[in-house]
């Protein structure tokens, strides 16, 4: 053990520098740029602000882990090991045989996730002093928790082994609980400070908002809760500041951060001074609102419906459209009270144009004690093509279809119908791997290798395989979805997959990543599916998910298709509150049918609160608040996407319950022993 142990240790470090640190204050006008800014503007403002910092070199660290990793025995503090006993400088390594022999660089994320760039390579807010050996023993494996059975270094501090967490079956690293909080707090920093760089780097960060994976990003929160900020953290905090690199942690200085750009709470601004200032809500500044398109040959404006909400507004706001193709876009309000902003109102947005091309202008929402100007970007397209357009006039029950004029066209048909999900079996994760490594339950066959968070199949002179454990693919409503991209552009690189050694697709790769979904019947309980290229053909496989159920069957509505006349909208109602619906249109010359338009969706609202029955769950959408209203104890609630992925789940502790949706379309499912309920609902800001 220790000289120290942790918790004395902790007293210790508690006592020294209460004197010092408990009154250091964050340097005044530092987070000023991100106040008032919610989501991913929000992480984009912060990651300007940590970026104005200097990159000291990776043997720049050496000097600066004196000062912002001692110990306050003057030792060099390890977050992996509980055993070491460090002297800075003299035990850096150096050869390392065992724990314990001497401390190096580790980079809690791993440098081959994104090519030993700089300056991710020298930042020191994610390249810690640990253990040699147990750094070697995480290798690039991402962080997660481990089941029993796992490796460990001593007295089991940190752990190694086949992943339990969902969502992820391979080879992961646990840190101990102590730090668990200081890592995910570190993993949100590296997010948020390259979130501009972050383009298809291996491991857990993605290249879309918030740039943490699903299943890691959902751990990450639940470490972040579990382990707070520490006195060791907020001391690193000023010693990282205060050193060459000179920047902070934001998480460390605000914990509700985190919440705001990667929780529950990404619509509500970052307030530091207590949440008094004005602020809009939404739109979120920097969105951009597209108003689709519009027909030359109309003199009907498309129009959208604009949600402007605000807290603590003082007095009138002011809506104004500007930019260069203004002419084409207008606003049905230029003015509206403080307390029509507060509690929340809607303007008209109208777009059209006489002449074919793309338009873009930007409305900007400004006074009412607003620090800065909300800009919200609008773009539109005009054509002189025949299109289906945005439905308008949508209610609960009703909605208005619109089409544009087709030239010589004497009548137009109209179709219309729903998805029905019920007949399908729930969403079934059967298998999702992301091959920042090798997972152990897989066998590989020829040349195989992890290359920058990738597994890489095949080389000049071997094919190469990797083939899953065994997997039940009996079901009739199987999907495969492979991410994968080319060795190198030149390979002609082709990916072969088989079930039980039997062909089921190729995926030729000429460049770039390719996401594809196979639809597969005639499995069994006990498949296995392999991933092949051939030699001087090289693949790197990023990803393969498979699932089954979350299917659908398209009904038709009662009365469709029907021909509506020479007319260029038509209303669609007795409609069923919640429900996503699609429609076409085929012009007629004639008799003679024409080519049928693209395809609209539309959804209706949800039903209001009052129409609820007593013994009857609710479940609608207010903007992008989901609300579940007479929901029983232990009440389990999923959401998926249209095309039947899981988004998420929640076990209901309350009748009402209330959460936030990201922007879109979703189906909510609602299960209980007593009861089962699907509904279709619109999230939007």
């Amino acid at each position: 053990m220790n000289c120290i142990s942790r918790n004395c240790l902790l007293l210790v470090v508690l006592t020294c520098l209460f004197p010092f640190f408990v009154f250091a204050e964050i340097p005044a006008g530092y987070y000023d740029d991100a106040v008032g800014k919610s989501g991913e503007d929000l992480q984009k403002s912060l990651s300007t602000i940590l970026n104005d910092a200097n990159d000291v070199g990776y043997n720049g660290l050496w000097n600066l882990y004196k000062t912002t990793d001692r110990r306050s025995d003057g030792k060099v503090w390890d977050m992996y090991s509980d055993v070491t006993n460090y002297t800075f400088g003299t035990d850096q390594c150096g050869s390392y045989g065992v724990e314990g022999d001497c401390y190096n660089r580790e980079h809690s994320v791993p440098k081959s996730w994104f090519n030993k760039q700089s300056p991710m390579v020298s930042d020191i807010w994610h390249v810690y002093p640990t253990d040699g050996k147990i750094n070697e023993m995480r290798s690039n494996n991402p962080f997660g928790e481990v089941g029993s059975g796992a490796s460990s270094s001593k007295n089991e501090f940190s752990k190694w082994g086949k992943c339990v967490t969902p969502g992820y079956s391979g080879t992961v690293f646990e840190p101990n609980d102590e730090y668990k909080g200081d890592f995910a707090r570190t993993y949100f920093y590296f997010a948020t400070r390259y979130q501009s760089q972050i383009n298809n780097w291996g491991g857990i960060f993605i290249s879309s908002y918030p740039h943490i994976v699903g299943w890691q990003l959902n751990m990450l929160l639940r470490w972040h809760e579990q382990d707070p900020v520490s006195q060791k953290e907020l001391d690193r905090n000023e010693a990282v500041y205060d050193s060459r690199q000179g920047n902070r942690n934001p998480f460390i200085d605000y914990p509700e951060l985190v919440d705001l750009i990667f929780g529950d709470s990404r619509n509500i601004p970052f307030m530091p001074d207590g949440g008094d200032a004005p602020y809009i809500e939404a739109p979120r500044n920097g969105s951009t609102v597209d108003m689709g398109i519009a027909s030359v040959n109309s003199s009907s404006s498309v129009t959208v419906q604009l949600s402007v909400r605000g807290r603590n507004i003082e007095s009138a706001v002011s809506v104004e459209v500007g930019g260069n193709d203004s002419e084409c876009f207008s606003v049905n309000r230029r003015e509206l009270t403080a307390d029509e902003v507060n509690n929340g109102t809607t303007v008209e947005l109208a777009y059209r144009s006489s002449v074919v091309g793309s338009h873009e202008a930007v409305l900007e929402i400004s006074g009412g004690g607003l620090k800065s100007p909300i800009i919200v970007n609008l773009k539109g397209q005009a054509i002189d093509d025949f299109v289906a357009l945005p439905a308008k006039d949508i209610t609960k029950n009703s909605f208005v279809a619109v089409w544009t004029p087709k030239s010589e066209a004497t009548d137009y048909e109209l179709n219309v119908w729903y998805d029905d999900y019920s007949s399908s079996a729930p969403e079934k994760d059967i298998l999702d791997v992301t091959f920042s490594s090798k997972p152990d339950s897989w066998t590989y066959e020829g040349y195989t290798n992890i290359e920058s968070g990738k597994l890489r199949l095949g080389s000049g002179s071997d094919d190469g395989s990797a083939i899953s454990p065994v997997v039940d693919l009996s079901a009739d409503d199987v999907s495969i979805t492979v991410e994968a991209s080319p060795y190198k552009t030149t390979d002609n690189s082709v990916l072969y997959i088989l079930v039980d050694d039997e062909p089921v697709d190729e995926i030729s790769l000429p460049e770039g990543t390719v996401t594809k979904t196979i639809p597969f019947k005639g499995g069994t309980k006990s498949s296995k599916i392999t991933f092949k290229a051939e030699k001087d053909h090289r693949v790197y496989l990023h990803s393969v998910k498979v699932k089954s159920g979350g299917g659908s069957t398209p009904v038709v509505l009662d009365g469709y298709p029907r021909r509506v006349g020479d007319v260029n909208e038509y209303m669609v109602s007795d409609l069923t509150p919640a429900v996503q619906y699609h429609y076409t249109v085929t012009p007629y010359i004639g008799e003679e049918a024409q080519s049928v338009s693209n395809t609209i969706s539309v959804s209706t609202w949800s039903a209001a609160v009052d129409d609820m029955e007593a013994d009857r769950v609710l479940i609608f959408t207010s903007g992008n608040v989901l609300h579940i209203l007479n929901a029983p104890m232990n009440t389990v609630a999923s959401w998926y996407t249209m095309d039947g992925r899981l988004c998420g789940s929640r076990i209901l502790h309350s009748e009402e319950v209330e959460w936030e949706l990201p922007e879109g379309i979703y189906i909510v499912r609602v299960v209980s022993p007593s009861l089962q309920n699907t509904v279709r609902v619109h999230s939007s800001r």
